[in-house]
């Protein structure tokens, strides 16, 4: 069984417009790898919490085209 997370983006990636309706939350069980794949094209993903532990997943933990250092 997959777990379950929330992922909160935002297609307008620019922080200083990004308004509260630009802003989507998704709740999708599926491996952390594969939440991009998932989400719309141009996704930032802004907060992605694991819901089966009920605590916001770390940055190094996300998918690695997410992570600093590894590209997009």
């Amino acid at each position: 069984m997959n777990p379950t997370y929330r992922v909160r983006y935002s297609l307008n990636t620019s922080a200083q417009t990004r308004r509260p309706q630009d802003i989507e939350t998704i709740d999708l069980r599926t491996d952390l790898e594969q939440l991009p794949s998932l989400l719309p094209a141009g996704a930032y993903i802004m907060y992605i919490e694991d819901l089966l532990v009920g605590n916001y997943v770390h940055w190094t933990r996300w998918p690695k085209s997410y992570r600093p250092g590894h590209g997009g």
